[in-house]
């Protein structure tokens, strides 16, 4: 092998390492890819801290990592369909929402919880969403691509959630007799 083809394979060995270790760190900071948009872990953790905080609350539950992941998930089918309906909740409405309940800079998925909450509200007090909406964006959101971070579960087709569930390497104590 002539030394012009060893420096070469040293070279695409050291940009497949790199490329790798560089995929390696993106999938750790990722907490889904929903149609090849990303949720970060920082972006679900900093929304989460956010509507958790509001005062008076936003929701009647505090919001988990999975059942934030899941509004985030949820939310582009969501709002596209009640926009379709004429319920639109603006960013400039969800952003003095916020700032009423205390946050005073809103990242935008706190913007988008807030919409889709303040939105689903609206369709079921107006008497505008029916069950052939839901079946119809429960349909959309099941036909989404969705890979999500171990840590927060999986995501369930049939639930259109994310639903918690033990890793492989995980087994269940058999009851002591």
């Amino acid at each position: 092998m002539t030394l012009s083809v060893r420096r070469s394979i040293a070279a695409l060995a050291v940009g497949a390492a790199l490329v790798g270790s560089g995929c390696a760190i993106n999938k750790a900071e990722t907490a889904a890819v929903v149609d090849g948009n990303v949720i970060t872990e920082r972006d679900l953790q900093v929304a989460i801290a956010q509507v958790n905080s509001m005062d008076p609350a936003l929701l009647q539950q505090p919001l988990t990592p999975t059942s934030a992941l899941t509004a985030l998930v949820q939310a582009p089918v969501v709002l596209d369909h009640l926009d379709g309906k004429g319920i639109v909740v603006s960013q400039s409405i969800a952003t003095r929402e916020a700032n009423e309940r205390g946050v005073e800079r809103p990242s935008e998925d706190t913007l988008k919880i807030i919409r889709l909450a303040t939105s689903i509200t609206a369709a079921q007090q107006s008497g505008q969403i029916t069950e052939a909406d839901g079946v119809a964006i429960t349909e959309q959101i099941q036909a989404l691509d969705v890979e999500v971070n171990p840590r927060y579960g999986a995501f369930s087709p049939e639930s259109a959630s994310i639903q918690l569930s033990a890793p492989d390497w995980v087994t269940q104590d058999e009851e002591a007799p």
